[in-house]
């Protein structure tokens, strides 16, 4: 539940901060790999560029007249992927943070509710147990007198 808290919370507080994050660590992942001819990073960026129709971060000039491998990145020349990216996440956000709030709100009422059935069936008689009570009792002997003597 606190995960869910703080993803909630995040998804607010973050919303403004999106573009300055996605463009700069999204470039700085691209010139590695260029740099360093990661073909794993550059595979997964071509697969982006396919999937949303872009050309790199920017646009086609950060490949730094470096051949992209992607052929259609010429077409997409201005285009590039983290406006895409930024403008999607700023649709899908509050969507995500109201489906964390909401389900947050569920399991904390849920949560309520079991302490308060635990409670009652803690401090209720005996008598007020179902007839499995009984059952129970001939399986477990003396459970309920266990229980009382520590009380």
């Amino acid at each position: 539940m606190i995960v869910e808290l703080v993803g909630f919370i995040m998804a607010f507080a973050y919303k403004g901060s999106l573009e300055s994050v996605y463009r700069k660590n999204l470039y700085e992942v691209l010139i590695t790999a260029l740099n360093k001819s990661d073909r794993k990073v550059l595979d997964a960026f071509t697969d982006l560029e396919k999937s949303l129709q872009c050309c790199g971060v920017n646009g086609l000039d950060d490949y730094h007249g470096r051949e992209p491998k992607n052929p259609d990145c010429f077409r997409y020349r201005k285009k590039g992927c983290s406006p895409i990216i930024i403008d999607l996440l700023n649709k899908s956000l509050p969507t995500i943070g109201g489906t964390l709030g909401a389900v947050l709100l569920l399991e904390l009422l849920g949560l309520i509710v079991a302490i308060k059935l635990a409670i009652a069936l803690k401090n209720a008689p005996e008598t007020n147990y179902s007839s499995f009570g009984n059952f129970f009792n001939s399986v477990v002997p003396n459970r309920r007198q266990n229980y009382d003597s520590f009380n």
